[in-house]
């Protein structure tokens, strides 16, 4: 909506002035409304009402002497016009004296033109006059402006977009040319050469630019009955006529057909930039060659080291609603990997976003070092409460090597979530032995040997509710010293050396055993793969 109000007519009344300065009509008061629109002229009739039908915008003209006859006063009549809506008054007079000083104070207090005409002016010739040239003005503003919008429409077929048609609206006004989004972002902003661009928040309100002096009118643009933004055309309120109005009307139709276009042309790029995504984390393309070069057209080199990272949702948060602000957790996501990695390929899912981040340092293991620390201020960054976790793949030194270090992130994601828990990053790399006893989960051999190695214990502990395979877990933790693992399990030295002993006891092998040793921490690894 605009922020001015409603014009008829681009026809002020300081236009009106010059035509009739042949006439030596001046102003004699109300010069703060000079900026009124005329729509039309009356004269005031002989008989009571002295006007009648008046609809506002009018030039009211009369005769001081006419006013005498009818028994009334010039300053209640000027209260009158003026609460009628009239745009300014003419009164035909000898001379300013034999106005009334009331008539002439009120007109100064309320901003209305009051304007002398000679005491012989033939009033009626002045009300055709002046209808004839708002008229001929209404006419000429419409023509000007079909012939602005003809302009912008060459421009849309010539491909100038969104942009080069508001810098046309723009210089050929002299005012700000501002395209909002649905959600009332700032999109796109034209500035004339006259001016410096506006610092505009993201989104404004009329009270910001009235502090700054200037106002905006504004219309909305629509593709099938769907509003999916606006355009405002935005300067001093003194500098506006019916001229902008109606270019901004008819603007709106050639900015729908760029909206239009646009949202095809993302739609097409979108569908060919995920296409290309996941041809190459799945390895389905003919030619490396080929797929390289259809990653550098769009935008990536992927001839450099990548790793493939994953964010994804917990199971069992149920999909977020249209509107609800966690469902901008993927965007959140996105803009803070292109802020960080630049180069980087990202892919927003209605569950998970995947991303293809370059791996620039040389040393492998610096690599990953520092992949993960940049993952993970990201993630800290970004989690604020929506129960995600991130998988992180192995570095793919080649095209050819993408598609195991996307496996292996959705591998870290699964392993990582059932030993860890959600709202973790999980690096495969970093898995160590976790990856293989997953790989081997279920396996009959894997099985045979825990309980092998293990069963005593796991039997003891079940019927006698006590926790020898914590002691042992603890105590290899602890690398074998007895008074760490005393101190982390808030237990007396003693009690340590019994519940180890009987350890040995059930297991009937010593725990100096390097090579035993070896097989419980296994089968402990296996044991924390079956508790999940």
């Amino acid at each position: 909506m605009s922020s001015l109000p409603p014009s008829i007519s681009s026809a002020s009344v300081r236009n009106i002035l010059t035509l009739l300065a042949s006439r030596e009509a001046q102003l004699v008061a109300g010069s703060g409304g000079l900026e009124r629109r005329v729509t039309w002229a009356c004269r005031m009739r002989v008989r009571l009402p002295a006007f009648e039908s008046v609809q506002g915008g009018e030039l009211a003209l009369l005769a001081l002497s006419q006013l005498r006859r009818l028994d009334e006063t010039l300053p209640r009549l000027l209260k009158s016009l003026q609460k009628a809506g009239v745009a300014a008054v003419g009164v035909a007079a000898p001379d300013l004296s034999a106005l009334d000083p009331e008539a002439i104070s009120f007109a100064d207090q309320q901003n209305f033109p009051l304007i002398l005409l000679p005491a012989n002016s033939h009033l009626e010739e002045i009300e055709r006059e002046v209808i004839t040239f708002v008229v001929s003005f209404r006419g000429e503003i419409e023509r000007k402006a079909t012939e602005i919008a003809h302009h912008l429409m060459q421009l849309s077929v010539q491909g100038a977009g969104i942009q080069g048609v508001c810098d046309y609206l723009a210089q050929s006004r002299e005012k700000w040319v501002i395209v909002q989004d649905s959600s009332g972002e700032v999109r796109v902003q034209a500035t004339p050469d006259s001016a410096r661009p506006l610092e505009l928040p993201a989104s404004f309100s009329d009270d910001f630019l009235h502090q700054r002096s200037l106002t905006r009118i504004t219309e909305p643009i629509q593709i099938r009955h769907e509003v999916v933004g606006s355009i405002s055309l935005i300067g001093p309120e003194s500098d506006f006529d019916f001229l902008e109005r109606i270019i901004l009307g008819q603007v709106v139709p050639v900015l729908a057909l760029e909206v239009a276009r646009e949202r095809e042309r993302s739609e097409v790029e979108n569908r060919y930039l995920v296409e290309a995504f996941t041809n190459i984390i799945r390895g389905t393309y003919q030619s490396t060659e080929e797929m390289l070069a259809r990653a550098r057209i769009l935008g990536y080199d992927l001839a450099q080291p990548e790793v493939v990272a994953i964010f994804e949702l917990a199971e069992e948060i149920p999909d977020f609603r249209p509107g609800d602000p966690a469902a901008l957790w993927g965007r959140r996501i996105r803009e803070e990997l292109q802020r960080d990695w630049r180069g980087c390929w990202i892919l927003v899912e209605r569950r998970r976003v995947l991303a293809l981040l370059p791996a620039s340092v040389a040393d492998e293991n610096e690599r990953e070092k520092t992949i993960y620390t940049r993952l993970e201020r990201i993630f800290t960054r970004t989690n604020k409460g929506t129960p995600l976790s991130c998988g992180i793949g192995r570095i793919a030194n080649t095209l050819e090597m993408i598609p195991q270090s996307y496996r292996e992130a959705q591998r870290a994601l699964e392993i990582g979530r059932r030993l860890f828990g959600e709202g973790k990053i999980h690096s495969f790399a970093r898995l160590g032995i976790y990856r293989l006893l997953f790989h081997l989960d279920g396996h009959s051999e894997l099985d045979a040997f825990y309980r092998e190695t293990l069963g005593p214990l796991l039997q003891h502990d079940s019927r006698q509710d006590e926790t020898l395979i914590e002691t042992l877990d603890s105590f290899f933790h602890c690398n074998g010293n007895l008074s760490e693992t005393a101190r982390m399990m808030h237990l007396h030295r003693n009690s340590l050396l019994y519940r180890l002993g009987r350890i040995e006891e059930l297991l009937g092998h010593s725990l100096e055993d390097a090579d035993f040793r070896l097989s419980l921490q296994i089968a402990l690894k296996i044991h924390q793969v079956h508790k999940r």
